[in-house]
């Protein structure tokens, strides 16, 4: 996947594991109805540690393994089950309806009115 670019971070999807700067959900906090976000999986810690650049891997792992915070792909969360109300304008899939297929610069685009 190509990262977008612009000095945008590279960050984590707390879900997939995949390392890009594509749009994300950030939650801070615990997930409602749950004391903290889930620790990331075998499988994710793997595949951040795997495709990392070296020069971000231990910021990128730290930020992986805060519990206390949870970033994740719009796509990937709205899959997973968005944790905020489906009425909440702001859940997942409500902000990419009609967007289903973009990832990366197109889904930018398309959540900042471009496309």
């Amino acid at each position: 996947m190509t990262n977008i670019g612009d000095g945008r971070p590279l960050r984590v999807c707390d879900l997939c594991g995949i390392v890009d700067d594509h749009p994300r959900h950030s939650i801070v906090g615990a997930v409602p109805g749950q004391e903290l976000v889930a620790a990331p999986t075998d499988q994710v810690i793997e595949r951040v540690t795997a495709s990392a650049p070296t020069s971000e891997r231990a910021r990128l792992l730290r930020e992986l393994l805060d519990t206390s915070t949870s970033d994740r792909h719009l796509d990937c969360c709205r899959e997973q089950g968005c944790p905020l109300p489906a009425d909440d304008p702001n859940n997942c899939g409500n902000r990419t309806r009609g967007a289903e297929s973009k990832r990366g610069g197109q889904l930018l685009a398309y959540l900042t009115g471009g496309a």
